[in-house]
């Protein structure tokens, strides 16, 4: 699954879209941000004007987003994690790739370009673009670095039949917050996140002809030997997220973490038992 942080275990439940509030986020002061992300917020404004500070909760995981005035007057948002790591960071079209202002140009054809965020925290640079239709309503796609389209933000309607009637399935009485269509070298899938009754963040993943392809999962929620390896390997590392997929793996169903590591992806696959399976590319 993408981007997301922090490890959840996923099951449940039927809604139609829905917003929900966020209720985990406050203004804060430079002072008040650990030294780490004073240190980044500060190396990125250089000699621009610092706006507003929001701590954030994102999955499970803290994470500062800050308005910036540059020096010529233009604004510019990013965000760092609670480690000191640069997330993310608005650009302007034309500081994208040639490729990605391509694709940018024909995806404008659905709506008024709103903002570019540039993703800094995976192996490979990506772009987030949000769009306003002509209808009002927002769109918003995932770009990687060459111009090829990755995901694009839907609503439960625009799924097909078997994929809803999964999702419905498992939403019972909790809310669904957002589905997005993955465009994969091995096809179409799903990525759904959705807020239970009590407030928790769960995500799954549905294939194209509505089968269940992996569900989020707590560490806790695994066997002893999942949980010793896991913790082996990510050493002083970070847990991001850990996915209990249904597509086979050296002929079990493994567990496959998303993990940070000296500042950059420390990805990996174990098995039902334990057994580990190898790092991921």
């Amino acid at each position: 699954m993408r981007l997301k942080q922090f490890i959840f275990v996923s099951l449940a439940c039927a809604l139609p879209n829905g917003v929900f509030a966020d209720d985990n986020s406050k203004a804060v002061s430079l002072s008040e941000t650990p030294a780490v992300v004073q240190k980044t917020i500060q190396a990125q404004a250089g000699d621009g004007t610092l706006g507003e500070i929001d701590k954030d909760l994102d999955g499970g995981e803290t994470v500062y987003n800050v308005e910036l005035t540059a020096k010529d007057g233009t604004e510019r948002d990013f965000t760092v994690d609670e480690d000191g790591t640069l997330l993310s960071v608005e650009v302007p079209l034309d500081e994208t790739p040639a490729a990605v202002q391509k694709s940018v140009q024909t995806l404008k054809r659905q709506g008024e370009l709103e903002e570019i965020d540039k993703n800094l925290d995976d192996s490979e640079t990506t772009y987030d673009i949000e769009l306003t239709a002509k209808d009002g309503g927002e769109k918003d796609f995932t770009i990687a670095d060459d111009g090829t389209l990755l995901s694009a933000r839907v609503t439960l309607s625009e799924t097909p039949a078997a994929v809803q009637k999964t999702i419905q399935s498992r939403l019972g009485d909790g809310q669904l917050e957002s589905i997005d269509k993955n465009f994969d070298s091995d096809g179409i899938n799903y990525d759904v996140e959705m807020t239970t009754k009590e407030g928790r963040e769960k995500g799954f993943t549905v294939a194209a002809d509505g089968g269940l392809s992996s569900v989020q999962v707590e560490l806790r929620e695994t066997l002893r030997g999942v949980q010793r390896t896991i913790r082996n390997r990510i050493g002083d590392g970070k847990i991001l997220e850990i996915d209990k997929s249904f597509e086979k793996e050296r002929g079990v169903f493994p567990y496959e973490v998303q993990g940070q590591k000296d500042g950059k992806p420390f990805d990996f696959s174990v098995g039902p038992r334990g057994r580990f399976l190898g790092m991921d590319d």
